[in-house]
Order: structure tokens, then C-alpha cells, then sequence
């Protein structure tokens, strides 16, 4: 029974690294894809206020600038029924200002010119939409099937009229969350007509850069300004660092009372082998046999129970990464998880730290088992005394 309670103590501590570890991470990296998904090669984003840009700011950066490297965005999260409802970033676009910024969107056959087969649908017909061959395999849409696109109450029939093909590993997952229409489309649907919500840039670093951006800014009205795309990034990164840190020291903490249990198990296991451990002492044995002894058996169930909570953590953290996602979403932003990633390191990790929580525990009961003599640890008022 006391070998239970010690490979129960770490298996919990080690399910709870791991699942937390999977939650945070699986976290980090769908917002951190959602932002190389938004931002694509654009080194620098024209924002606007609470209200977004006017999209005549548009018009004149391409007229009165004449920078070409530029694509407007209009953008908001919306569901639809038929995807299970799941958080999908519904993207408008310019087509032909796309191919510098979003590889996924120039790859292929994707807007590839006049010869993109959905790219005259996608342009002329009202409420149409384009999203990624696995989502639609995965649900079980085809071309020329509607989605119910809803948004805070209101709803839109969209249809869909061409699927895209990601052409690396980096592009299907960004593909992922979103849905794409002609920026029209998309500001009727999310009730911005005239407006935008960013206006990407590919400013080169260099001196011809930055009179670049100086002439951008200077047709920029008030509220709108110019910041790169990495500070952003960093900055909503940073809003997530403490409440990361606060379940990873959760998880920590998980391990503590793991520790606790593994020392009351070992120390009660010691105090009833004392007159055993006395006979050996006597036999020949000297304390550090005896240590070892003790730490080995430790370590052996500390084994055990790590595997035990390597297997348990990544089944809780599917689990994990849903509520982790809904509260980063009730709290800083918007972020759609749909895949966790299991990395060889938090393994590792975790299995490191369970096994040297259990040789940690241990060693107390186990320095404590050699300190009497053999003659002392076989008397049995000596062990009445200890326990």
C-alpha cells in the first residue's frame, strides 16, 4: 500500500508538468501561428483607432506614396455551425496585393493569376469564401456548399467556391483558422463597408526604408500610426507570460505534494523495516548500502509512477489545452487550438523531475534509516520512540 501512495504521489505530479506544459505550449504556438498567419512577410502594420482605417488611407498610400508593397486587411473571428462551430478568422483580402505578404495564398494554384480557377467567383459573386482542403475534408465540405458565418448575433449565408492547398506543413496549418474573402465581401459580412481593419507593409531595413515610412506617415490621419509587426506580436506575448508562469507553478506545486507523500510513505516504510534494516546493518552492510537500498526502491516506484504520469498528463492535456484555450480567449484574445503538439522535451522534462522528486523525498527517510546503530535500530523501543 505505502508503494502505491509513492507512485501515485509522482504519477501526479508528472501528469500535472505535462498537461500543463502541453496546454501552455499548444497555447503559445496556435497564437504564435495565428500571428505569422495574420501578419504573413509584412514587417510593418499600418493600425487605425477602435474603429479600424478608413479605407481611403489606402488609396492614398497606393495614389500620393505610390508604395506598392502594401495590402489592405479586414478581419474579424467568426463561427459557423457547420465547421462545429469553432473560432474561424475570417480574412478579406486583395488578391493581387497578396502574393508578396502570405505564401499560402501564392502557392499552387492558389491566386496564381487568371488562371486560379475561384478567383473570378471569389471577386464577383457576393458573400463567397474560400478556406483550406483539410478543414473542408474534415467536415465534410465541398465547393459550392454554404456556411452560416455568425457574428455577434448576426448570421450570413457564405459559399464556398474554392478550397486551397497548402503546399508545406507551415501553410495547412495556417490554413487551418481561417476563411478568406474579397475585402469587400468580408466588410459587408462584418459590417465595416469603407473601413479597414490594418494595412500591411514590407518596409526593406535600410535608408530607402525609412524614407519609406516617413513618407507613409506623413499622409496618415489622426489615430492611425505605423509599428512593426514583431513588436505586436511581443507585446500581446507578453500579456500571456503570467498567467503562464501562474500553471506552470501550479503544476509545480502538484509535484510539492507528490514530494510530501513520497517522504511520509518512505518514513513509514523505513520505521517499519527498521529491525530488518538493523539485521542488515549487523550482517555487514554498511550506511551507504543501506542508502542506496532505500533510494533504489525509491527510485524504482518513481519510475513507475513517471511513466504512469507521462501517460496520464497527455491525456489530461487534450482536456487542459480546452480550458487553458477558453480562458486566454474570455481574457487577452482569440485563439483556436486544434492541434496539440506532444514535444520530446517536456517528456523528458517531466520524467527528470519525477524521478528526482522521489529521490529527493526519499533521501531524508533514507540518511535517517543509517543514523542508528544496528544494535539501536533493532531494539523495539528505539522504533516505538521513532514512530
Amino acid at each position: 500500500m505505502q508503494s502505491l501512495f509513492l507512485v501515485i504521489g509522482v504519477a501526479i505530479g508528472v501528469a500535472m508538468i505535462v498537461a500543463i506544459d502541453l496546454a501552455n505550449g499548444s497555447a503559445q504556438r496556435a497564437f504564435e501561428l495565428g500571428a505569422e498567419t495574420v501578419a504573413g512577410r509584412a514587417t510593418h502594420l499600418i493600425i487605425g483607432g477602435p474603429n479600424g482605417l478608413d479605407e481611403s488611407v489606402y488609396v492614398a498610400l497606393r495614389r500620393q506614396v505610390d508604395y506598392q508593397l502594401s495590402a489592405p486587411i479586414v478581419e474579424a473571428y467568426v463561427t459557423a455551425p457547420e465547421l462545429d462551430a469553432q473560432p474561424m478568422r475570417l480574412m478579406g483580402v486583395d488578391p493581387f496585393a497578396e502574393a508578396p505578404f502570405r505564401s499560402y495564398l501564392r502557392s499552387g494554384d492558389n491566386f496564381s493569376g487568371a488562371q486560379a480557377p475561384f478567383l473570378r467567383p471569389l471577386m464577383v459573386q457576393p458573400n463567397t469564401v474560400l478556406m483550406s482542403s483539410d478543414v473542408a475534408r474534415q467536415y465534410g465540405v465541398q465547393v459550392g456548399d454554404a456556411l452560416t458565418v455568425e457574428l455577434n448575433g448576426q448570421s450570413h449565408r457564405m459559399e464556398v467556391v474554392g478550397l486551397l492547398e497548402p503546399s508545406d506543413d507551415l501553410s495547412r496549418r495556417a490554413l487551418e483558422g481561417l476563411l478568406i474573402a474579397d475585402i469587400a465581401t468580408a466588410q459587408e459580412v462584418l459590417n465595416s463597408v469603407g473601413k479597414l481593419s490594418r494595412i500591411d507593409l514590407i518596409v526593406p531595413a535600410d535608408a530607402a526604408g525609412e524614407a519609406a515610412l516617413a513618407r507613409i506617415t506623413s499622409v496618415l490621419p489622426p489615430g492611425a500610426h505605423v509599428e512593426r509587426s514583431a513588436a505586436r506580436a511581443g507585446a500581446v506575448s507578453e500579456m500571456t507570460a503570467a498567467f503562464r508562469l501562474n500553471l506552470t507553478a501550479l503544476s509545480l506545486l502538484a509535484l510539492v505534494v507528490g514530494m510530501f507523500l513520497i517522504y511520509n510513505t518512505v518514513t513509514f516504510s523505513v520505521v517499519q523495516r527498521r529491525g530488518a534494516l538493523g539485521s542488515l546493518r549487523s550482517l555487514g552492510m554498511t550506511r551507504a548500502e543501506i542508502f542506496a537500498l532505500i533510494l533504489s526502491e525509491a527510485g524504482l516506484l518513481g519510475l513507475i509512477g513517471t511513466a504512469l504520469g507521462l501517460g496520464l498528463g497527455i491525456v489530461l492535456g487534450f482536456g487542459a489545452v480546452r480550458l487553458v484555450t477558453q480562458t486566454v480567449n474570455d481574457l487577452f484574445f482569440v485563439v483556436a487550438v486544434r492541434e496539440v503538439d506532444i514535444p520530446t522535451f517536456t517528456l523528458i522534462k517531466a520524467a527528470v523531475i519525477g524521478i528526482l522528486a522521489a529521490l529527493i523525498g526519499a533521501a531524508m527517510p533514507a540518511y535517517e534509516a543509517t543514523s542508528s546503530p544496528p544494535a539501536g535500530a533493532m531494539r523495539r523501543s528505539n522504533m516505538e520512540d521513532r514512530a
